[in-house]
């Protein structure tokens, strides 16, 4: 095996394939990652038996053959080269990584040893945009549950439509969803689909540019690909809450705020937050007061301004959960609408509703 490319394309791809690898006693080979060339182009692979990634890199002065190095160890080496270029040469088992000023040698494994990429039988397929699919799956991530307890909320429901994908994630005290257009106009099918949080993660890094993504069901089993790129990732078994008739309708209150400032007000009063992480929102007709307290610390207290419609309230909810929903969104304004202090409460930007957050309050009595 003989290989030309470019280092910053390499680097980058043996920095996403590391993720992908895994730890097992009994099948260390797994912390390996695959090197294969085959017509001048480099094909990386790494898998940890329940998601795969295979990433390909042109190049030149290629010659076929394939090895199973540490990616670990691979990812670093390149990583701390600075020259333009980088040339791969396996010889007796061994890779041979060079640049104009470094070289190193490091121990490999047959390639013949190293995991098949999984395969899936395609059942049905849909594209979305890469910056689209990776804004909303990172919009949604917060809210995803990261117990295990209910493996169901352990990751993000994938709803497909025919003109629209629907991502949502809840922890049962709050929930994130993302609405993204598609351009569908034939298979009238509906379907949906559990993806699990570390591949969801991982996808909101990884996706760039102004690509199209192929993204394939399978039995149990999920393709992403575009060109270079093809990640497959097992499902999350089990059913997603029905969640739409927790997401209010109407609204006793509604107020439109400052995003920037109701989070720096709720920022500040998380310092003087009790054990219960509780920050206290009283409505008037001019103004927004947000306050919390501790005996231990003392008091805090800001007021905002803020269009008021309906009646005045009070509400007091969880500040990391109330910071995460503000982080979410991107707007200058936002809309904040409320029935009572034990009701769900929305928020979503002033003008552009297809991200909805919905938080539960915290009853103190």
């Amino acid at each position: 095996m003989k290989f030309t490319c470019v280092r910053e394309n390499l680097e980058r791809a043996l920095s996403i394939a590391e993720r992908f690898t895994g730890k097992n006693l009994t099948l260390p080979i797994l912390g390996n990652i695959l090197l294969e060339v085959y017509e001048n182009v480099l094909t990386i692979t790494a898998t940890n038996l329940e998601y795969a990634v295979q990433l390909m890199i042109s190049g030149s002065g290629g010659k076929d053959g394939k090895i199973s190095v540490p990616a670990k160890i691979a990812s670093a080496l390149v990583q701390s080269m600075q020259d333009e270029k980088v040339h791969l040469e396996e010889k007796n088992g061994s890779v041979i990584i060079k640049s104009d000023t470094r070289d190193a040698r490091l121990n490999g494994l047959p390639g013949q040893d190293f995991p098949l990429m999984p395969t899936i039988k395609k059942t049905t397929s849909f594209e979305v945009g890469a910056l689209e699919l990776q804004g909303g799956l990172a919009s949604v991530l917060p809210a995803v549950s990261p117990s295990e307890f209910k493996p169901e909320l352990a990751g993000v429901l994938c709803k497909v439509g025919l003109r629209t994908l629907q991502l949502a994630a809840t922890d049962t005290f709050r929930l994130a969803e993302k609405t993204i257009p598609l351009a569908r106009t034939g298979d009238p099918s509906q379907f949906s689909f559990i993806l699990p949080l570390r591949m969801a993660s991982e996808l909101s890094r990884i996706l760039d540019g102004e690509e199209q993504i192929v993204v394939s069901l399978g039995e149990n089993q999920v393709l992403f690909e575009r060109e270079g790129m093809r990640i497959i990732s097992r499902l999350i078994e089990g059913n997603f809450p029905e969640y739409g008739a927790i997401i209010p309708k109407q609204f006793e209150t509604t107020c439109f705020f400052k995003r920037a400032e109701l989070l720096r007000a709720v920022r500040s009063s998380s310092i003087f937050a009790s054990k219960l992480q509780d920050v206290n929102l009283v409505f008037t007709q001019n103004q927004c007061e947000v306050s919390s307290a501790n005996q231990e610390i003392g008091e805090y207290q800001t007021r905002l301004p803020g269009t008021l419609s309906g009646k005045e309230g009070k509400v007091s909810f969880n500040y990391r959960y109330l910071m995460d929903g503000l982080a979410m969104l991107h707007g200058d304004e936002i809309f904040f609408g409320m029935n009572n202090e034990t009701a769900p409460t929305l928020m979503h930007d002033r003008t552009d509703n297809s991200l909805l957050y919905v938080i539960m309050p915290i009853r103190i009595s």
